[in-house]
């Protein structure tokens, strides 16, 4: 069997600067697959930034290494939990946090045109800037808390009355 001549390393930074290496792989897609899998459990640690990184066997220092991404770790505009990972070379976002998977991208169509979605709700959104973008996204975490806000007053309100009523 052939020895690869190039590996693939995805790795997670945490808070405080501790560095979580997650393997070394022979292709780059097993590398993002190892990388989506820790990121979607990012809500349960305090993570920074991640990356995949492409190293070139038996070849010294940093001409060895191409970073194939990096990702800063941000709070969600729509869940508000930090697992919001933003690709900021190729203006891409996507949060990781269970059930949410709001998304950022620019349009593949027209490249002054930035996408942005949350599945859940099937809202999908076509906007000038990605600071556009975020305030849609925010705009829907905000109704979207508010409407539960509502929901947990009215059941409150109708077990307030229940009790009142089973009282006379």
């Amino acid at each position: 069997m052939e020895s690869p001549s190039r590996v693939y390393v995805p790795s997670a930074t945490e808070v405080d600067g501790t560095a979580i290496g997650m393997g070394c792989f022979s292709t780059e897609e097993i590398a993002w697959q190892v990388l989506k899998t820790f990121l979607g459990k990012s809500e349960q640690m305090s993570l920074t930034e991640a990356s995949v990184v492409a190293w070139d066997v038996d070849v010294l220092g940093e001409d060895g290494m191409t970073v194939l991404s990096s990702l800063e770790g941000k709070i969600c505009p729509v869940c508000q939990r930090r697992t919001f990972w933003v690709d900021l070379e190729h203006l891409s976002a996507l949060c990781y946090g269970s059930s949410c998977s709001a998304w950022i991208e620019q349009s593949t169509v027209d490249p002054e045109i930035v996408d942005c979605g949350w599945p859940p709700l099937r809202f999908l959104k076509q906007v000038k800037d990605i600071e556009e973008a975020y305030n849609e996204l925010r705009t829907i975490g905000s109704d979207v808390a508010a409407s539960m806000e509502e929901t947990n007053d009215v059941i409150t309100q109708q077990l307030y009355q229940s009790t009142l009523n089973d009282g006379q």
